[in-house]
């Protein structure tokens, strides 16, 4: 049996991967979520797929990792498989003592992101820490793997580069047909973004950039962010031409609106939706950041 470890399975493109290789690793698959399951989790159990969680208040509780030990007993695993810092740190010691093979994946940057110096060491002092109870480490990108072997933080021997992968879905409607429904006119140019409504993603930056422009935007996604989001656009006079489709479970029918698609990110790894957008065959805009300069060719792939 493989169990994925991550802190919650709320929407994400990293919870989403994880939903994906547990639903074609099913039925000798468990996921434990170490805070609390999340909105992806029921797509899971209707699967019959076992979602476990630890139910870990915020902050961090050394006890936690006790009671990883003794869920992981339980379920008596062959492999674990974490995901992030976060939840690597309660997971991956508990594996340990049980001598299970581990293999982690960091799908982001979080020492790039860190604001302050202090900040910095202390990621990298905890990332030292964890990679001694994890057999293989995969980062999404290379800029990633880079950071993590940086100052010897990981050992590189333990570092492998494994770029994420999409499963391809088939758009259901067509292209005026999901413009009507979001009440998009059928003529105008439509600039869009799928993913997390949240300031790390600055969505904010497209909507800027759509003041005295002629084009309309899409945001496929929800989050903390969406109020201060839709106060912007109002405040900007573009609000009839921002439209929020929400959380959508598929959303391949969404690229098909779009003219271009915009990552406007401070922080990424190898996102999902730039793959989707791709797959798609949506021409990409993105921000110079994180892994995305190794992924897309600036002028061929996108821009």
């Amino acid at each position: 049996m493989i169990v994925h470890g991550v802190l919650s399975l709320e929407v994400g493109g990293l919870e989403r991967i994880v939903v994906s290789l547990a639903r074609h690793a099913a039925p000798e698959v468990a996921v434990i979520c170490v805070e609390k399951p999340g909105t992806l989790a029921a797509k899971l159990t209707e699967l019959g797929i076992r979602v476990l969680s630890l139910d870990k208040p915020p902050g961090r509780h050394l006890q936690f990792i006790d009671i990883a030990h003794k869920t992981l007993g339980e379920l008596k695993p062959t492999v674990l498989h974490s995901h992030q810092i976060g939840a690597a740190y309660y997971l991956a010691p508990a594996a340990k003592r049980l001598n299970l093979r581990t293999i982690h994946t960091e799908h982001g940057n979080a020492i790039a992101r860190a604001t302050s110096l202090i900040a910095s060491l202390k990621l990298r002092l905890l990332f030292r820490r964890v990679a001694k109870s994890i057999d293989v480490l995969a980062a999404v990108s290379p800029e990633i793997a880079a950071t993590l072997t940086r100052w010897g933080t990981v050992p590189k021997e333990k570092v492998r580069v494994v770029p994420n992968g999409i499963e391809v879905a088939t758009p259901s409607a067509s292209r005026d047909a999901m413009r009507l429904s979001l009440g998009i006119p059928l003529s105008v140019r439509v600039v869009g973004t799928v993913g997390r409504l949240h300031e790390v993603k600055r969505q904010h930056l497209l909507l800027e950039a759509a003041a005295g422009e002629d084009w309309h935007v899409l945001l496929v996604g929800d989050g903390p962010e969406r109020g201060r989001l839709q106060a912007l656009a109002k405040s900007l006079d573009i609000q009839e031409r921002v439209h929020f489709a929400g959380y959508q479970e598929h959303t391949a029918d969404f690229y098909t609106t779009m003219d271009a698609f915009v990552l406007s990110s401070r922080s990424e790894g190898f996102p999902v939706s730039l793959l989707e957008a791709w797959a798609a065959r949506v021409p990409v805009v993105v921000a110079a950041v994180g892994g995305l300069p190794t992924i897309v060719a600036d002028g061929s792939t996108g821009l």
